[in-house]
């Protein structure tokens, strides 16, 4: 299905642009730090932004109407959630080891908690309206021994450690 293809390549993307985000990111305040790494910060959080809304497009359609998520919406959902993380690490870093202007504007990161607030509604939506009510599930009765009677205390277990 092409459809499918083009959904994977969109999350894929989106995970590859998540990786090198946070591989700068955990350079921060080492050795490795320096101009050349806060520019690459800065392309790499906004590609994985752009990425992510790409995704976001295709991904966003099928939360909202498919009867099961495909595995690519839930590769998708975490790919946003460790991208809100990630850029909040990275602001926390870039406060702690300053260097010139931050490379994540609280602007973009609450985008992204807005992206990821409403993946989450959908997902509440879905599963709260898929389930089946309290009343049709079976629970199943708790089976007791053969030999235990429900008014005794079971002589099985033992009641002293020495």
């Amino acid at each position: 299905n092409i459809a499918n293809i083009f959904e994977f390549q969109l999350v894929h993307d989106c995970n590859v642009q998540l990786a090198q985000y946070r591989n700068a990111v955990q350079c921060i305040g080492t050795s490795q730090d320096g101009a050349q790494l806060r520019k690459d910060l800065d392309t790499y959080g906004r590609a994985c932004v752009r990425s992510c809304e790409a995704a976001k497009s295709c991904v966003l359609p099928q939360l909202r109407h498919e009867v099961e998520f495909t595995r690519h919406a839930s590769h998708f959902i975490g790919c946003v959630n460790a991208c809100v993380v990630e850029m909040r690490r990275c602001e926390a870093l870039e406060r702690t080891f300053p260097m010139g202007d931050p490379s994540v504007t609280p602007q973009q990161i609450s985008h992204m908690e807005e992206m990821l607030e409403t993946l989450e509604n959908l997902i509440t939506v879905h599963f709260s309206t898929s389930e089946s009510s309290p009343a049709e599930r079976v629970t199943p009765r708790r089976r007791r021994a053969a030999n235990c009677r429900p008014t005794c205390v079971c002589s099985k277990l033992k009641t002293s450690y020495a």
